[in-house]
């Protein structure tokens, strides 16, 4: 099990969930997961194709509830203490405090003009309008799109639709914001453009991030990295998990390419020092030549 301290913001402690495939099969896509997020963290979930990482990012703010064990945000069960299996009377509020942004921005959509569409959480949290107006402007800006506000979302790039997305989410103010695998269907630039932004909300504004990928160059901007496979956390650490090349592999995970060239450029005889990223491999070659 990993360790949690007292007051950890997120916590998941021995949870198991199943789907049910029929009436007597099911298929177990978490078993006995536990680890735990603190306030202020940037956290990357990596696993293989099928490990659990979308069921976690539906657990984290009820949009399942855990056949046993238990999630907790900000100490707030999402799991009723007097029925069981049912929601909690707290889920509305751990809803406003987990955001989550899916794959497919598309799927998340409401509206054909997208101030209208960043409204709409904030409308259903029953805001008045003068404060929506400002949720929403703030929200747009910044994600950069604040000049986009009056046009079609169904018109965006993909790159685009995920940043208005991610407005839409930001403008219900929640403390914690969950990827799910939300870079997979942007090519390189819209992907970079995505992890840039998440990257400063943390960084600058102090909002709680977890990326959930199987994009190792993106787990590299994270501060803790848990790795999951087949349901279960079975490694969780810095950065330095990252470069544990053996155990990754044999859970169909590479090593972020920047450590894989900065090994290569090792064992040719250049003293490289530690680096993660591609920013952190090209600010050391640029210091060393």
């Amino acid at each position: 099990m990993l360790k949690c301290t007292q007051m950890s913001f997120v916590e998941l402690k021995n949870v198991r969930y199943a789907y049910n495939r029929g009436s007597t099969s099911e298929v177990v896509a978490i078993k006995d997961l536990s680890f735990c997020v603190e306030k202020g963290e940037f956290v990357a979930l990596v696993g293989h194709n099928g490990s659990g990482k979308s069921t976690v990012a539906k657990l984290l703010n009820g949009l399942l509830l855990p056949q046993s064990g238990t999630v907790t945000v900000d100490g707030m069960n999402t799991v009723s203490d007097n029925v069981g299996g049912s929601a909690s009377d707290n889920i509305f509020e751990i809803r406003k405090k987990v955001g989550v942004v899916f794959q497919n921005p598309d799927n998340q959509t409401v509206a054909s003009i997208i101030e209208d569409d960043v409204a709409f959480g904030p409308e259903n949290l029953g805001l008045e309008p003068k404060e929506i107006r400002r949720r929403v402007d703030e929200a747009l800006k910044s994600v950069g799109m604040y000049e986009y506000r009056e046009r079609d979302p169904f018109r965006l790039s993909g790159g685009q639709k995920q940043r208005v997305a991610i407005a839409g989410i930001l403008a219900i103010r929640p403390e914690v914001l969950v990827l799910d695998e939300a870079t997979s269907m942007l090519d390189p630039k819209g992907k970079r453009e995505i992890m840039d932004i998440v990257t400063r909300l943390n960084r600058e504004e102090g909002m709680t991030v977890i990326t959930i990928t199987h994009f190792m160059d993106e787990a590299a901007m994270a501060d803790k990295i848990i790795v999951l496979d087949d349901g279960e956390a079975i490694l969780c650490g810095g950065k330095e998990v990252l470069t544990k090349g053996e155990l990754l592999s044999g859970r169909g995970l590479d090593m972020p390419p920047a450590i894989r060239i900065a090994d290569r450029l090792r064992k040719g005889g250049m003293p490289i020092g530690d680096v993660y990223t591609v920013r952190e491999l090209t600010e050391e070659l640029c210091r060393l030549l």
